[in-house]
């Protein structure tokens, strides 16, 4: 197989800072759907559980065409993909806009921009894994994360100070438009700039030979199926708990407006970045992924504990919670992308992407219509305790795969 990387660091930096200022926009368009939630909620157009099945209908549709896109971006161009799924995403907003007080139109809408949207990741992921120079590859998974971050904070941050919910949607398509056009010309600058180089697949020794050795056949006792369950749970954490917080946090206390509540979320979402750096502490050096990651669920368990008595404690206490629970997950999600890294030299990395991407997005679509009619039939306390327990099913499947991973990856080394 033969791909091309650039051979310039000046330039790959150029070229990661370039899919990373572009996903960060991408991002923002596509949550501010989740961001007016809570202003929509608020001024009756819609319920929790109708809103909830919009965001729900979003992620269910967009987890299977991952998969597609992941398997379309090992396969094919991943700027043309990425360039295909701004343009259809920008249309989508622009309709969203002129439609917005339509339930159906919305839903019908919101869908199409989830098909649309379906080899946008992996393609990037893709690009960072194989088109950087092979020194910054690493640094590049380990900090893409934040590109997400800011596109989370830009989208709450625009439903904060935007009086008309509406304009979020008119906004994120003229973004999208922009980002089409610029990412087009500056791609392809850094384009003429990358060199062929030659990949071989590699599978641990001895795999190769035994009859219907395969590289999926590595990744499945490598554990990685399981791994996928537990990073869906990852995603009802990180994205969907994100989501879920200013409506949360507006049931459960009086004193807290739809504004206020997308500025704790904003605050709680730049707490999170610290995350990104957890992962050099130096004792996750000494632990494979599977490891690292059954600990950070573990570390989740007491805050989620703590997180059951809302509307009961002072709201500092499930603040404080939240901060902690976001500082962790966004540590796993790193640790998660370094399990994908690890297969990209057997040609895989942006299929595994796209499944890891189909698995938190199947989390989001718990979190956005399973979680919202709990909390819809039930109370936000009774929904916390439903968290609690997702969280102790990722860390039991976490904690199996550990033994596979490492007896994959002695096998490797030998």
């Amino acid at each position: 197989m033969v791909r091309k990387s650039l051979r310039s660091g000046k330039k790959s930096l150029y070229l990661f800072l370039l899919v990373f200022v572009v996903y960060a926009l991408i991002y923002m368009t596509k949550n501010c759907y989740s961001a007016a939630m809570a202003s929509i909620v608020d001024q009756g157009i819609m319920t929790k559980s109708q809103t909830g099945l919009i965001a729900a209908m979003f992620y269910l549709i967009y987890a299977p065409f991952q998969i597609v896109g992941g398997i379309a971006a090992d396969r094919y161009s991943p700027s043309k993909m990425i360039l295909v799924g701004m343009l259809g995403a920008g249309i989508c907003n622009l309709l969203v806009f002129f439609f917005s007080q339509s339930y159906i139109a919305m839903m019908i809408i919101w869908s199409l921009n989830a098909i649309i949207q379906f080899g946008i990741w992996p393609s990037i992921f893709k690009i960072i894994t194989t088109e950087l120079k092979e020194e910054q590859r690493s640094f590049a998974v380990q900090y893409i994360g934040l590109s997400s971050t800011f596109g989370l904070i830009l989208s709450y941050a625009c439903a904060a100070v935007i009086r008309n919910w509406e304009f979020n949607f008119l906004i994120s398509a003229i973004i999208l438009f922009f980002c089409v056009v610029g990412f087009f010309v500056f791609y392809r600058r850094l384009e003429r700039d990358m060199v062929e180089e030659e990949t071989i697949a590699r599978l641990p020794k001895g795999e190769e030979k035994k009859e219907g050795g395969s590289v999926w056949w590595t990744v499945i006792k490598c554990g990685v199926p399981l791994m996928m369950i537990a990073y869906a749970i990852q995603g009802l954490l990180s994205i969907g708990l994100k989501s879920l917080v200013p409506v949360m946090l507006m049931e459960s206390y009086e004193a807290v407006s739809p504004s206020l509540a997308n500025v704790l979320n904003i605050f709680l979402i730049l707490i999170g970045v610290i995350g990104l750096f957890l992962v050099k502490l130096p004792i996750f050096k000494k632990m494979t992924h599977p490891v690292v990651i059954s600990v950070l669920f573990l570390a989740t368990i007491p805050m989620l504990f703590l997180m059951t008595f809302i509307g009961r404690i002072h709201i500092l206490f499930v603040i404080f919670a939240l901060v902690v629970i976001m500082l962790i997950v966004t540590t796993m999600g790193v640790f998660y992308s370094y399990v994908s890294k690890d297969f990209a030299k057997l040609g895989c990395s942006g299929t595994l992407s796209g499944l890891f991407n189909c698995m938190s997005a199947l989390g989001m679509v718990l979190a956005n219509y399973v979680f919202t009619k709990i909390a819809e039939k039930f109370d936000w306390p009774f929904t916390t305790q439903c968290f609690l327990i997702v969280a102790v099913i990722g860390l039991a499947l976490m904690m199996i795969s550990i033994p596979m991973w490492k007896k994959m990856h002695k096998n490797e080394k030998n």
